[in-house]
């Protein structure tokens, strides 16, 4: 069935949409109220980022005589809001459609999805943590919903939130020290002992990952909001590395439920430092078989031109929004999916 026919017909998704436009509008009333100035930038780009696990949707537009000029479509505004921040802008927020290939249809993926990014400069990833508590908790109010509910879990929105080191929650949760894990090698071999399949030049986030989703992601925020943070180096290019032990970045991902809605870093601004990880970035992705492009000399021009130490981070709206409703496929809260596109 046509989507506009759905909200006609179906009471419960017309009040998903309905809630949808409305919690929209507490964000940007949170982030006004906060002193954040709300940006817009390009959604076409020449220059995509260089993240290995992502696929930039390519887009080809043509002049009025019929010359070809290639573009992706963003997969973030990250680079071009911080172009912002070497601009002289310090409090800044964008909500705008985000794109990426090869994701799923449904469940909690779309190839088009809403995001939301805002940049705080002179601020820690801490102080990002204090924003993100404060605009649930802000809209949860708005809304008079104390508590969230996801996979079957009732999760206080209201009262404090936890924040758990990276360190901490495999300790909780594997029983070994994170520490002597860092290296591609014991990874895999950890991997192997918990059960897992893994090659030997298995990728050390592929490894990871094996253990992370199955035996700890499901368990974070079942209580309460947890921020889960200092995560290997390795797996954080874009973040500056933890003061009080380089193996560690200062980088952390929101769990509410069990379910990921964002992801921050204190943000890296050392220009040579920057351009070196994302070529090593372009360099896994060539490896990997992937598309591989320049990086940004404009991106790196700005962070030449210098940024202030910077907190930011990257919230999935269609997310939130699945939490707020109680919605439980992403597809309930995107009016006019792609997979809902058949006439």
């Amino acid at each position: 069935m046509s989507t506009w026919k759905q909200l006609k017909n179906n009471e419960r998704l017309r009040g998903i949409y309905e809630k949808r436009l409305e919690i929209i509008k507490l964000i940007r009333e949170f982030f006004w109220r906060e002193g954040f100035v709300e940006t817009e930038t390009p959604i076409a780009v020449a220059l995509p980022g260089q993240e290995p696990e992502l696929s930039p949707v390519p887009v080809t537009l043509h002049d009025e005589k019929g010359g070809a000029r290639q573009f992706y479509l963003q997969t973030s505004p990250e680079f071009a809001m911080k172009k912002l921040l070497a601009a002289g802008f310090e409090k800044i927020f964008q909500i705008c459609k985000c794109f990426r290939d090869r994701e799923s249809f449904g469940g909690l993926h779309n190839p088009e999805f809403t995001m939301i990014e805002w940049y705080r400069a002179n601020a820690t990833y801490k102080d990002i943590m204090d924003d993100a508590e404060r605009l649930f908790q802000s809209v949860g109010g708005a809304l008079d919903m104390r508590t969230v509910v996801w996979n079957g879990h009732s999760v206080d929105i209201a009262g404090a939130w936890d924040r758990k080191t990276m360190k901490q929650v495999w300790q909780e949760q594997v029983g070994v020290n994170f520490d002597d894990y860092l290296t591609q090698s014991a990874m895999v071999a950890l991997v192997r002992e918990r059960g897992y399949t893994a090659v030997d030049d298995e990728q050390y986030e592929d490894a990871f990952y094996k253990i992370f989703l199955n035996e700890i992601e499901p368990k974070l925020g079942i209580e309460r909001p947890v921020f889960l943070y200092e995560y290997p180096a390795s797996m954080a290019s874009l973040s500056r590395a933890c003061g009080h032990d380089p193996r560690y970045a200062e980088r952390f991902e929101l769990y509410i439920g069990g379910l990921e809605l964002a992801n921050a870093f204190g943000e890296l601004t050392d220009a040579q430092e920057q351009k070196n990880r994302l070529e090593a970035d372009r360099a896994k992705r060539e490896a990997a078989g992937k598309a591989t492009y320049p990086v940004d000399p404009d991106f790196i021009a700005a962070l030449t031109a210098g940024i202030p130490q910077t907190g930011g981070i990257a919230l999935g709206v269609d997310r939130m929004i699945m939490l707020f409703t109680g919605a439980t496929d992403i597809n309930e809260v995107i009016f006019g999916s792609a997979q809902d596109q058949t006439g």
